[in-house]
């Protein structure tokens, strides 16, 4: 028996298993005030009543809809009113300038524009055929008891449209479908070892590559998540104590920030012997590794991937043959990028790309809207393949 995989079916596991748990606890200064702590259940409603206002609004399966928002509760609600009805979620870094998100928004043909109201006033400019304020919920959700259209699944079907830095030409939009979304989250929360008892902080943007597929892989195993809007270090520490968080992702730079909050903690730094980080988008130096690990009493884990591959391509994650190694030497292993994941082939290419092959690999960079969804491909590209430098990562 096939059955297709798609983003649906980690929100409607985390309503039958876990609808009575409290899954998603809102950042306290949302500009537009918070949304309050939600059960899977009410999470769960909420993207069924954000899929039944896009239907009024005439947006049809693979239709677009581009959001530009810090961590919010309501930016994590569109990974499933959005993507889990068939549309498209075009996730965009709040960071960039307004000509940049105008050229995203229009590239992608967006119909939906989502804002931030931090963000509101600078991207007043950027044309959408609708746009709401997130904090503006009637406009966002459709009364309570209505019914969005069902969808019938597709799981090669276009989930998200990634759009990459564009550091030497204009960004490109990295089509994610269903497919790539589900193997990346079950083959990340198995090697990172997720499970119901865990405690997952929002530090990392939602925007980045989809939180790295943390939203899917939390909601579908029933793990709390706190919303962090803005990194802080003494502030991630306060909430791992307040609410007892065990994992979390980062780059380098907020690995940093933490160790520098440490040194002024009063009383034992919370979250030891319990916490594990997950980090990359640059290699960090050994003395990091070793803090994390000394400092902090937390597990250090490392991983490599792209925006186009999901993005998990590998993870070094400590190992029994290494607990009675010096600490040093022990980070020095852990900051190598580590072995391929599960499902993951790795090479080089004469130039020395790397080059991947896997199910969590792009469908393709085509953004039409008039296309079929899911189904464009880079020209010239081999199906199930990604070639990007060795230097390149999450």
């Amino acid at each position: 028996m096939l059955v297709p995989m798609t983003v649906t079916d980690f929100i409607d596991r985390a309503r039958t298993v876990y609808g009575d748990r409290v899954g998603v606890v809102d950042e306290p200064d949302q500009p537009a005030g918070p949304l309050p702590d939600l059960t899977y259940a009410e999470l769960a409603a909420l993207g069924a009543r954000q899929a039944a206002r896009l239907d009024e609004l005439g947006i049809a399966v693979g239709e677009r809809v581009a959001v530009v928002s810090h961590n919010a509760a309501r930016m994590l609600v569109s990974f499933f009113g959005v993507c889990g009805s068939g549309r498209v979620l075009v996730p965009v870094n709040f960071r960039l300038k307004p000509d940049e998100v105008r050229y995203i928004v229009e590239h992608s043909g967006a119909r939906v524009l989502l804002v931030d109201p931090e963000v509101d006033a600078a991207l007043a400019d950027v044309p959408a055929e609708h746009r709401v304020v997130l904090g503006d919920d009637d406009a966002l959700y459709a009364p309570e008891g209505v019914t969005p259209r069902p969808w019938e699944p597709d799981e090669n079907a276009t989930a998200t449209i990634n759009y990459t830095s564009g550091t030497t030409a204009r960004p490109k939009g990295v089509q994610i479908t269903h497919r790539n979304i589900w193997t990346n989250a079950l083959t990340f929360g198995l090697h990172a070892g997720v499970s119901d008892r865990d405690v997952y902080l929002h530090t990392l943007p939602m925007f980045h590559a989809n939180g790295w597929g943390m939203p899917f892989v939390a909601t579908g195993l029933g793990v709390r998540q706190v919303v962090l809007r803005k990194v802080d270090g003494a502030e991630i520490l306060r909430r791992v104590e307040q609410h007892g968080v065990t994992f979390m992702c980062a780059a380098p730079a907020v690995v940093a920030a933490v160790l520098e909050a440490a040194q002024s903690w009063e009383g034992e730094v919370p979250g030891r012997d319990r916490v594990r980080i997950i980090v990359a988008g640059a290699p960090p130096p050994t003395k990091t590794v070793a803090g994390v690990e000394a400092e902090l009493g937390w597990e250090f884990i490392q991983i490599y991937g792209l925006t186009e591959t999901s993005p998990l391509l590998t993870i070094n994650r400590r190992r029994t043959e290494w607990d009675d190694l010096p600490p040093d030497e022990r980070a020095e292993l852990l900051v190598r990028a580590g072995a391929p994941a599960l499902g993951v082939t790795l090479s080089l290419s004469p130039d020395h790309e790397v080059l991947a092959r896997s199910n969590v690999v792009l469908e393709g960079t085509g953004s039409s809207p008039t296309s079929p969804p899911g189904r464009s491909r880079t020209a010239g590209s081999t199906p199930g393949t990604a070639g990007r430098s060795a230097t390149t990562g999450t």
